[in-house]
């Protein structure tokens, strides 16, 4: 059951890789710089999701992360 669960998964990102303008090495590229820029404000649990979707003649970019809490830096004035 779990090579079934697996392969699954697979099939799954293969059909979402089909429709997304982005390789996936432009992705994982994308992800580590937004990873990079995030962790300067938060402390990151886990890893970055990024979703594009088609919308009209553009994308909507969703970008997913979990905090463990607000880094503290200092008061704007």
């Amino acid at each position: 059951m779990r090579k079934l669960s697996e392969n699954a998964v697979r099939a799954k990102h293969i059909l979402e890789r089909e429709g997304s303008p982005l390789s996936a090495e432009c992705e994982r590229m994308l992800l580590r710089e937004l990873e990079r820029t995030l962790s300067a404000f938060f402390d990151l649990t886990g890893e970055l999701r990024l979703q594009l979707v088609k919308e009209g003649r553009g994308y909507a970019v969703s970008v997913h992360a979990n905090a463990a809490k607000v880094r503290p830096f200092g008061v704007v004035k």
